[in-house]
């Protein structure tokens, strides 16, 4: 094979390649930064901490409630 021919393979190739990754760092950014919904436990857990201060209290029941 004529190395021109040989070179201008190889050129193809290369840039093939170089096509090939930029699409899948594309792929990547966009997976990234599409939007990801609303994660409610977290979400939860802030609201009540604001709404009752802190770590949630146990309930105290009397001790005679239960017999």
């Amino acid at each position: 094979m004529h190395p021109v021919i040989q070179y201008e393979i190889a050129r193809m190739r290369t840039d093939e390649f170089h096509r090939e990754v930029e699409r899948e760092r594309l792929i990547r950014q966009a997976a990234h930064d599409r939007n990801r919904g609303v994660e409610w436990t977290s979400m939860a857990a802030r609201l009540r901490a604001r709404l009752f201060g802190g770590a949630m209290r146990p309930v105290s029941r009397p001790v005679d409630a239960g017999a």
